[in-house]
Order: structure tokens, then C-alpha cells, then sequence
């Protein structure tokens, strides 16, 4: 593993690998701003300004970010999570110039024009309209904020409500106080030269200055217990059971994600296989673990009947005791060990995997790990780890539940 890491002129850190055997290249602008570093009056600010980085700047309008990408053949995204806002671009290596121009302008130059809040304000409400009109999408993220108390259970997009109150000098603070120099990782893997690359981003985005104000937030998480109940004419009962999970950098955090494997991570898992397979009482089951600094959760979910949805509840609760109370297989573990082993792999055979991985490990560990240190790592885990960890976890007065349907 060939990675480089190095501070621009202001700061910001830059991580590049360097990957000969491949003509492509992913550019990553990460920024440590999420829904938690939202106050209250910003709910929505995040993926707010998300949107508005691709609405013009002071050198591009809209329509031309889009279009030098796409002449180029490229592709360029981006995404508001909790705790950081991404915004990356894939090119051929030799047009990669091209895309760091472009990400260099977007933060260095958005104009955040008044007409463009109110097209994207408009937008993001529809956005947020049309997940409102599907169940699953509603049930998670009422689910997330009945679980947890604290601003980890954040909606990403706001509300219209939330929405319709972020003016335009409201976008800009924010803007100055959390796209500063400290807040930004960027990463880029690929057929590269890593000098060429640093010389280019130094003199764009390396020249951008801390204007910000001090702020401060409450990143106190709880997890609730209990249950909620949304009524709503649906075909389908949607119903998440949660228990806590383990934080982003938790030493147990390898084995949480195998419990969640063999629970409900795939076809052949416990619930899967009891719920739909056997007794034909769900088309779609899994489970999923949600980790932050300050903690995590564990969420499992399935989309049923109602009359059905006391039973399916019934046998995920008693899958739960059982495997608290005698584990997991060998085969299980094994099996379980060799999905994550393969999702390394898979994951080194693309520059966008392999820049996903290398900022991964720094924003949660300061460092990248190595790739023989993961793999370590998961091979390492125990059938004694799954045991202690289901018992931490797997407490009952812990559990809650959230129900959406007809109900």
C-alpha cells in the first residue's frame, strides 16, 4: 500500500494512492459537517448547502459543472451523511485534472445566489415529499429518531418546515464556519502522480482560509426503549426492532457487524431464512448497524402483513435471545468472516473502493490503516467476542420498536 498523506499550504490533509495497474481515478472533497453540527434553527443546512455546491459559481453555471464532467466521460456525486458531507468525481486518470478544476471552483467560488436557494429549497422539498410517500423510507428515519435521543437522529434533509426558515446569510455562516481547512479530507486514488495532484489542489482549494466562528454542540447520545406506532393507510406493515449498537471506533465493532451478517446481512441469514424462506411472511428482512463517534445502533427490519406483524416481531425477538444466549456457529462465523474478507477485496479493485477505504480509516482513526491490520482484524474475532458482545447489547429493557401501517 503506497499511500501518501500530506497538508496542503492551509492545512488541509490530502491522502492519495498511487495505482498503476488501473486508467482510472477518484477525487474525494470530504468535509467533517453533518446533520449533528446542525443547531437549532439549521436542521436541513447540510445537505442544503450539498445541493447548492453544484448551482453555479463565480467561473461555472450549473449546466456547465455538469457538462465538463460529462464531456469528459466522467462522474461526479455527493452525499449528506450525520457526520460529514462528500462530494467525489470519477475520471479517467488523465482527465483528472479536469475534476479537481471543477471541485477546486465549487468550494472555493459557489456563488449562493438568492434564486438558487429558492430553486433548491423547492427542490429539496419535493426530495423530501417523495420519501414521505414511501413507507419504508418514512418508517427508518421516524424509527432513528424514536431510538435515539440526540442529534445523531437528525432528518438529513430537514423538514419543509426547518427548510423554509435557512436564509441565504444563514447558508453562508454556515458555509464559513464548518468548510474551513480543519474540517476537510480529500482523497484521491488511482493512476496518479501525487505530486501533480497536490500542486493543483495547494494552489485551488489550498488556499481557502478559516473565516469561521467558534460553535458548539451537544453530541450526548441516548437509546431509548419503547414503542411507537405510526398509523398510516399502507399495504404493508413496516416495522424496525432496535437494540443499542457500538460506536465508530469500539474495539467490538467488527464483531457487532457479524452478529448483524448472520442475523439478517444476506439471503442465508437467521431471519431471512426463518421469516421469509420457511414461513413466507416477509418479501424483504435484513438488518443493518448505524455507528457513530458517540455510539450505534442496531436495527433490524421487515416489511410484512397485518396479520403477521405480532409473529414476525415475535420471531426476531427470539432470535435475539437465542443467539445471546448460545451464540453463533463455526460455520456461521466463517461464513460470516469470508463476506467481509471478500468486501476488502472487491474493494481494492476500484479506485472509488479504495479511496472509500482510505478516508474511512482516517476520519475515524487520524491514520489509514493497513490493509493486512483489517484483515487481521476480522479474522481475529471469536466466536467468545460474538457471545460477550450479543450479551452487552442484547438487553431486553433496551430494546425498542417502531411500527408504521394500517394498524
Amino acid at each position: 500500500m503506497s499511500i501518501n498523506i500530506e497538508k496542503l499550504d492551509n492545512g488541509i490533509t490530502l491522502l492519495t494512492e498511487d495505482i498503476k495497474s488501473i486508467n482510472t481515478a477518484s477525487l474525494g472533497f470530504f468535509v467533517k459537517a453533518g446533520v449533528k453540527n446542525e443547531l437549532p434553527g439549521e436542521e436541513g443546512i447540510s445537505h442544503f448547502i450539498e445541493h447548492l455546491l453544484f448551482k453555479g459559481t463565480t467561473n461555472r453555471t450549473a449546466k456547465e459543472i455538469s457538462e465538463e464532467i460529462d464531456n469528459q466521460g466522467g462522474m461526479i456525486n455527493a452525499y449528506t451523511s450525520v457526520e460529514k458531507t462528500a462530494y467525489y468525481i470519477q475520471m479517467t486518470s488523465n482527465t483528472l485534472h479536469v475534476g479537481i478544476d471543477i471541485l477546486n471552483d465549487m468550494f472555493l467560488n459557489s456563488t449562493f445566489t438568492d434564486e438558487n436557494i429558492e430553486k433548491e429549497r423547492n427542490v429539496i422539498i419535493e426530495e423530501i415529499r417523495m420519501y414521505e410517500d414511501i413507507p419504508e423510507e418514512v418508517v427508518h428515519e421516524e424509527n432513528l429518531e424514536f431510538a435515539i435521543t440526540g442529534v445523531q437522529s437528525k432528518k438529513i434533509a430537514g423538514s419543509i418546515e426547518s427548510l423554509k426558515k435557512i436564509d441565504r446569510a444563514a447558508i453562508l455562516k454556515y458555509f464559513s464556519d464548518m468548510y474551513k481547512p480543519e474540517n476537510l479530507v480529500i482523497a484521491v486514488a488511482g493512476n496518479i502522480e501525487h505530486d501533480k495532484i497536490f500542486k493543483q489542489l495547494n494552489e485551488g482549494i489550498g488556499q481557502l482560509k478559516d473565516k469561521s466562528t467558534p460553535r458548539e454542540y451537544n453530541g450526548e447520545m441516548v437509546i431509548n426503549s419503547g414503542e411507537k406506532i405510526i398509523s398510516q393507510e399502507t399495504n404493508q406493515v413496516h416495522l424496525c426492532l432496535n437494540t443499542p449498537g457500538v460506536s465508530n471506533v469500539d474495539e467490538d465493532r467488527i464483531a457487532m457487524s457479524v452478529i448483524s451478517n448472520v442475523l439478517g446481512g444476506n439471503m442465508s441469514s437467521r431471519l431471512f431464512q426463518k421469516i421469509r424462506e420457511e414461513r413466507g411472511l416477509a418479501y424483504s428482512v435484513y438488518s443493518y448497524t448505524s455507528n457513530f463517534d458517540e455510539g450505534g445502533l442496531f436495527t433490524v427490519y421487515a416489511g410484512t402483513t397485518h396479520e403477521d406483524y405480532k409473529e414476525v416481531i415475535s420471531i426476531i425477538e427470539n432470535e435475539l435471545k437465542e443467539l445471546k444466549e448460545n451464540g453463533i456457529t463455526e460455520k456461521e462465523l466463517n461464513r460470516a468472516k469470508n463476506q467481509f474478507l471478500s468486501m476488502v477485496t472487491f474493494g481494492l479493485e476500484s479506485s472509488k473502493g479504495k479511496m472509500t477505504r482510505m478516508v474511512g480509516s482516517y476520519l475515524v482513526h487520524g491514520y489509514v490503516k493497513e490493509i493486512e491490520s483489517v484483515i487481521k482484524e476480522i479474522e481475529s474475532v471469536t466466536l467468545e467476542d460474538i457471545k460477550r458482545v450479543a450479551k452487552k447489547i442484547f438487553v431486553e429493557e433496551k430494546l425498542s420498536k417502531t411500527i408504521l401501517g394500517n394498524i
